[in-house]
């Protein structure tokens, strides 16, 4: 059993390459943040939505010709080996949240020195703990690194920094918890007595693993089939 705690995050990230980042509101991390628009689309739908005469673009939630062969591939190459939450907990993924508003949990990976499109940082699962999609956070570059991932750079999002750890109380559940970027909490790893400074763990508590994510580029789609689209927020055929 997975229990949540809140630590005071107020952004949202997580990371990759050795870091990574997440976005969006406090319940919802990783994926939530699938507002699938670009820092350059974001400037674009502002410029045209105020511009006479020109109606507001949208990004379609579809996949391409293009995205479709390479989230093809991607999906045979982590379904051989991550189809499962124990196939992940294996390979070093820990769950950070619990089922979440769109039906999957997140799991993250701590130990990738590398992220590319077989070696995603975070993976989400349904509540059948069977792999559903996932999320590449990379570092904050000028722009997306869309020669590394077969997606559309206006896919890319930005994700702020925060803090994620877990936790429990004797024999307890693992308990879940978050917090801005604190000075002390700005670079790994981190310590029990780092978080308790901050009053973030009950004093009798032991830590299961604590990450500093930076703000990086955030890219993430289902691998399952979504009549909303590989890069929809939400997958009716994914039942919380």
């Amino acid at each position: 059993m997975i229990e949540r705690v809140d630590g005071g995050l107020t952004g949202t990230n997580l990371t990759a390459f050795p870091q990574r980042a997440v976005v969006g509101k406090v319940d919802v991390y990783v994926k939530a943040y699938r507002w699938r628009f670009s820092t350059l689309a974001v400037a674009l739908l502002f410029a045209l939505t105020f511009a006479p005469g020109r109606a507001a673009p949208r990004i379609s939630q579809h996949a391409s010709s293009t995205e479709r062969t390479f989230i093809s591939a991607v999906k045979r190459n982590l379904m051989e080996r991550y189809s499962t939450t124990a196939q992940a907990t294996r390979a070093g993924y820990v769950a950070i949240t619990g089922i979440e508003t769109d039906g999957t949990a997140v799991y993250f990976n701590p130990r990738l020195t590398r992220v590319d499109r077989f070696h995603p940082n975070f993976l989400w699962y349904d509540k059948g703990g069977k792999l559903a999609g996932l999320d590449y956070e990379v570092p904050r570059y000028p722009t997306p690194p869309v020669g590394l991932f077969g997606a559309s750079g206006e896919r890319w999002t930005t994700v702020h920094e925060h803090v994620h750890f877990n936790y429990r109380i004797g024999s307890g559940p693992i308990r879940m918890g978050e917090s801005r970027p604190r000075p002390n909490l700005r670079r790994n790893p981190i310590t029990w007595a780092e978080l308790r400074a901050d009053h973030l763990l009950p004093a009798n508590s032991t830590l299961v693993w604590a990450y500093h994510h930076p703000t990086n580029w955030d890219l993430g789609f289902w691998l399952v089939p979504n009549p909303n689209g590989a890069f929809a927020n939400m997958n009716p055929k994914v039942r919380k």
